[in-house]
């Protein structure tokens, strides 16, 4: 048997490696840095930090290619909140839309794993507010700039 983790654990604690260990593991963890690319697209932050915008873009890629003009059994979410009830038979509020989001139903994913409450405040925003584009011309890139 070899003696050689024995000696490897005697000279970090003789360097006091073993004490600094606990601490660096119980530190804060590092901020988010949104200058990275990959976790402004995680997050859904590409167009806005937050709001309708931000809204926009999570429906973009959570519910559009369900909710869009051209699907034929799957209701429409444009003037959602011009409606009396949801299809489920409840009134259309903001509480009951989020809760329909995040629990799903028959032939509706539940998104309650994916997305958070500041996710469902955006994305009910965007559909009170200013949803839903023509497919024939999508929401543009925000960072495109033409020459």
């Amino acid at each position: 048997m070899s003696t050689r983790p024995t000696r490897v654990l005697a000279a970090m604690t003789m360097v006091g490696v073993c004490a600094i260990a606990p601490r660096a593991f119980a530190q804060e963890p590092a901020a988010k840095d949104y200058n990275q690319r990959s976790l402004e697209i995680y997050e859904f932050r590409k167009a806005a930090k937050s709001g309708p915008e931000r809204g926009r873009e999570i429906f973009y890629y959570k519910c559009w290619f369900c909710h869009n003009e051209f699907t034929k059994d799957i209701p429409k979410l444009e003037g959602l909140f011009s409606r009396a009830n949801l299809l489920s038979g409840q009134p259309v509020t903001e509480a009951n839309v989020k809760d329909k989001v995040r629990t799903g139903g028959p032939g509706m994913p539940s998104y309650k794993y994916v997305l958070n409450d500041a996710d469902l405040n955006d994305l009910t925003s965007y559909l009170r507010e200013k949803c839903c584009w023509n497919s024939d011309s999508p929401p543009p890139n925000p960072r495109y700039i033409a020459r």
